[in-house]
């Protein structure tokens, strides 16, 4: 028994060397069949099993097309390494640069303390606060980025309000022993006559409630000293407190994320491997995917909060006419928090020349992106019919006009207006100011490795492409013919939102589109009713740390356990796959016309079919 253990232990420790090994060994008679789709299967099955158990860093994997497919014959080197900078990933660094900027300049700060100190300090209210922040910014800058600055502030306002509220405790009780010393004795006199006034006017008495007053003030100010927020000695309602507003976070910057094409990475490689796949065909954009998004991001958000508040505060706050115990009129404690955030606002200082420069930046690819093509507005064809070829302009365009402005434009006024409104410092040289954003921010800040991953996602769809193993699938999956296509929706939707609990959801998604894509065509369904939703699907979850960065970033604070995090997360995992499917049958009929086999789709037979 204990060789067995020991044998087990040894080859947990090198699991990732057997499984770099074994994989491709124990999948090589694929290699020996020597056609197109076998080669591409052998691929797919490799770099799947490496995505999946992180055997090499996700990254790394993405590079193997660039070895693979050309030692196999599939693709030649030039046809591969196209796909690691397609105009996605133009799109998807273009909005990191604005991302990074925002950060930089503290712009995200100011947009999320203002948020909270308008929303009021209540916790259902403080809670629907940090919901909405998180949400918008996680539409524009990385989910990450966004949870990480966002919950040390939730943290610091928990402690706050548990320190007051102790302090109020601390106030009442003392006030209630002063009722009783001055008080109760006067009655107890009345009804008994044992005890008399003079008890009051003894100095001895008055000097020794005096020092209890002093000692009960200082034990307090002792036990607050710390900004620590120590598990053990709250009470069950602080932990609720501190655990619904920290999930709060990392579930509304997941949801926020969803909403814009570059907000998330599983959007942003929807987008590239439809486009690998179908060219420019499906004809999604910034502006009409906002259009689609939009009534689900509010509708997710709103259970999400009511689902959190119900959890986690208090189930009274359904009674909303009447009021909920943990939002009843406790303004000491209100007042403490929001004078927290009204400091950290404060400390923000007025607004400088660099941050209302990026905020105008910021607008500017915001509108850029909406009036790009915006169908939404009848009539009206865009900015992009100012040029003479206005096919050739894309979101990715409007993206790089921003981020190249960025590192033009100087992050203080320039000297020469600062001298005519008498601004400059004394012995101030004229000279070129420091950019906005510089290289070196870029460098350090843009995640590289999702830029990699991908080029790697959208290289492995064009091999599955060019070795045929898309038709080999889309013939095999003809025999699903007979099953609903909305039913095909559910089953995909439901599987892969518990696959990408365990696995990146952007690897997930990059692996399982492709294939998505071969099922809708043979079938005869518009390939955009399986890939959105199944996309959607991949980047709803809740329920574990590994599950995404903001779970993972959450969990790590020591507040929230797994367990608290699977109990709140299932149901939201549950209502994002009803979202999934609902918004395909609905906002997806309005904006992509997805009932209808399209005519960007191969096999002309299936112009005329409908789900």
């Amino acid at each position: 028994m204990g060789f067995l253990r020991e044998t087990g232990r040894i080859l947990w420790g090198y699991r990732k060397t057997l499984i770099l090994l074994l994989v491709p060994t124990l999948s090589a008679p694929l290699l020996a069949m020597h056609n197109g789709p076998a080669k591409g299967g052998w691929v797919v099955i490799v770099m799947a099993a490496y995505w999946i158990t992180e055997a090499l860093p996700l990254a790394v994997t993405a590079l193997l097309p660039m070895i693979l497919f050309p030692l196999l014959g599939i693709l030649d080197t030039d046809d591969v390494t196209r796909n690691y900078f397609k105009d996605t990933v133009v799109l998807f660094f273009g909005s990191m640069v604005m991302a990074v900027s925002i950060e930089e300049r503290n712009v995200h700060k100011r947009i999320a303390l203002g948020t909270l100190l308008v929303m009021g300090s209540q916790p259902r209210w403080l809670m629907l606060g940090f919901m909405i922040s998180t949400a918008f910014l996680s539409m524009w800058i990385s989910n990450t980025a966004t949870t990480a600055m966002m919950v040390p502030i939730a943290h610091a306002i928990v402690i706050q309000i548990i320190k007051e509220r102790k302090e109020l405790n601390a106030r009442r009780m003392l006030k209630e022993s002063e009722v009783v010393a001055n008080g109760s004795t006067a009655e107890h006199d009345e009804k008994t006559g044992e005890i008399t006034k003079e008890v009051y006017e003894n100095p001895a008495y008055e000097d020794e409630e005096e020092a209890t007053k002093v000692d009960v003030i200082e034990e307090n100010a002792a036990n607050n000293a710390s900004n620590e927020l120590d598990l053990e000695s709250l009470t069950p309602s602080e932990r609720a407190l501190s655990k619904g507003l920290l999930l709060c976070i990392a579930y509304s910057a997941t949801i926020g994320g969803t909403t814009t094409l570059t907000g998330t990475g599983t959007t942003v490689a929807m987008k590239g491997i439809i486009e690998e796949i179908y060219g420019d065909g499906p004809g999604i954009t910034f502006a009409n995917w906002f259009y689609f998004m939009v009534p689900a991001t509010v509708i997710s958000l709103f259970i999400c909060w009511v689902w959190l508040q119900s959890f986690f505060l208090d189930r009274s706050c359904f009674r909303w006419f009447r009021g909920c115990s943990c939002c009843q009129a406790k303004t000491e404690e209100g007042q403490a928090a929001h004078e927290l955030i009204q400091r950290e606002y404060k400390a923000l200082g007025n607004v400088s020349f660099a941050e209302m420069t990026v905020f105008v930046h910021f607008a500017a690819l915001i509108i850029l992106w909406l009036f790009l093509e915006p169908s939404f507005i009848p009539n009206f064809n865009g900015w992009t019919h100012l040029f003479s070829v206005p096919e050739f302009i894309n979101d990715a365009t409007a993206a790089m006009i921003i981020a190249t402005s960025l590192f033009i434009f100087p992050s203080r006024m320039p000297w020469i207006f600062r001298r005519m409104f008498n601004k400059t410092e004394p012995e101030e040289d004229p000279g070129p100011m420091e950019p906005i954003m510089t290289w070196k921010s870029a460098q350090r800040r843009i995640p590289w490795n999702i830029v990699l991953l991908l080029g790697g996602g959208f290289a492995l769809a064009n091999g599955c492409e060019a070795s045929g193993l898309s038709q080999w699938l889309a013939d095999k999956f003809a025999a699903l013919s007979g099953i609903p296509s909305w039913a095909i929706v559910v089953i995909l939707t439901l599987v892969l939102c518990i696959f990408t609990e365990f696995t990146s959801n952007v690897a997930t998604t990059t692996i399982f589109l492709p294939i998505c894509a071969s099922l809708a065509e043979s079938l005869c369904v518009n390939p955009l009713y399986l890939m959105i939703p199944v996309t959607l699907a991949c980047t709803y979850a809740y329920m574990l740390p590994a599950a995404t960065p903001p779970n993972a970033i959450v969990f790590s604070f020591g507040t929230v356990s797994i367990p608290d995090m699977v109990k709140a997360g299932l149901l939201l995992n549950l209502v994002g796959i009803i979202m999934a499917n609902v918004v395909i049958n609905s906002m997806g009929v309005v904006v992509y016309d997805v009932l209808t086999y399209p005519s960007w789709a191969p096999d002309d037979s299936c112009v005329a079919a409908t789900t």
